[in-house]
């Protein structure tokens, strides 16, 4: 079993460490993978943004970015970092729910550790594919709470 951990530094949000743990234990078995330690950090744009502008060398907004630590051979092991704040708007502009967008974002972070890549467009397309497979296929009745009322998605 996978160490997974969670830094909630969303104010107002905090992801449920199981529910995660269910996401990267479905993913692991359906690729017929395990994760050695994942540790996925809930944040905002400003954070993300700046760790584009500082390791891929972009001045640009996503939802997530992933940081692979492993050798090639062992166990995935790194970070997950995920924008509440973009994956708020992506779920009106995708006309989807916020909790469906932030299940297929956390899908799409956990296939980056499996070494799952999306420059290419080949790539781009079969990691598309996988990630709605799998995040439609996962359902949570609860995977994170609302410490206070006025920081709601």
């Amino acid at each position: 079993m996978p160490a997974i951990r969670i830094a909630n530094n969303y104010r107002g949000f905090m992801l449920l460490r199981p529910a995660v743990e269910h996401i990267a234990h479905f993913i692991a078995r359906q690729e017929r993978r395990t994760y050695k330690g994942v540790t996925v950090i809930i944040t905002d744009d400003k954070v993300l943004n700046d760790l584009k502008k500082r390791f891929f060398g972009e001045d640009a907004f996503t939802d997530t970015i992933t940081f692979n630590y492993n050798s090639p051979g062992e166990a995935p092991e790194g970070e997950i970092y995920l924008s509440l704040d973009r994956i708020r708007e992506n779920s009106q502009n995708y006309r989807t729910t916020f909790d469906q967008e932030l299940i297929t974002v956390l899908v799409h972070g956990f296939l980056h550790l499996l070494g799952y890549n999306d420059e290419k467009l080949a790539d781009k397309k079969q990691m598309h594919a996988l990630q709605n497979f799998y995040a439609q296929q996962i359902k949570l009745q609860r995977f994170y709470r609302h410490l206070k009322k006025s920081a709601q998605p």
